[in-house]
């Protein structure tokens, strides 16, 4: 009796002590801080997706599998009754097409991960491909050529060079301003 008491007294007072508030500072704000863009590296973002894709997608193939296998075994057995497609019957599969049909179902999900990977990888790869071609480097200018005639081609010769002299000081001071 004295044991009950002593129990209920020590479950008593340790329910009190978390259900009291602690003695926090409530002027901080406890919100978490959402993640940075560049907080993970991209392997293991990739790595992420990975496991979600084939762990998602695990028990949709394990049916799938599952009633494949019974169909194609109650055709092997010309109908017969008692192979009768019954996914939800795991007594009517012995241990060894139990652990075949896992692995045959986790084979094709990490095949389902594997292929979403690929093509996640291509497109960021594609992206990052197109993103380079349409990067034009500021040091270049294009100047369009017009048709000359034989009197203002020494003018726009000297012009030709007065500008590519131009372009060469305004790089150089563009390089000393960098450093």
């Amino acid at each position: 009796m004295k044991h009950k008491r002593l129990i209920s007294l020590i479950v008593l007072i340790s329910l009190l002590g978390t259900l009291t508030p602690a003695f926090a500072d409530e002027s901080a704000d406890h919100t978490p801080e959402p993640y940075h863009e560049n907080e993970f590296p991209q392997g293991l973002k990739d790595l992420r997706r990975f496991t979600i894709i084939t762990l998602g997608a695990m028990p949709f193939v394990t049916i799938d599998t599952m009633l494949t296998y019974s169909t194609i075994r109650w055709a092997q057995h010309d109908f017969d009754g008692a192979y009768s497609p019954n996914i939800f019957d795991t007594s009517s599969y012995s241990t060894e097409e139990q652990i075949g049909l896992l692995l045959t179902s986790l084979g094709i999900c990490m095949g389902i991960g594997l292929i979403d990977y690929i093509v996640q990888v291509s497109k960021r790869n594609k992206e990052k491909k197109v993103s380079d071609e349409a990067f034009i480097d500021p040091q270049f200018k294009v100047l369009p050529v017009e048709p000359q005639t034989n009197n203002d081609s020494a003018k726009d010769t000297e012009n030709i060079q007065e500008s590519n002299e131009t372009q060469k000081d305004n790089s150089e001071e563009e390089k000393k301003e960098q450093q």
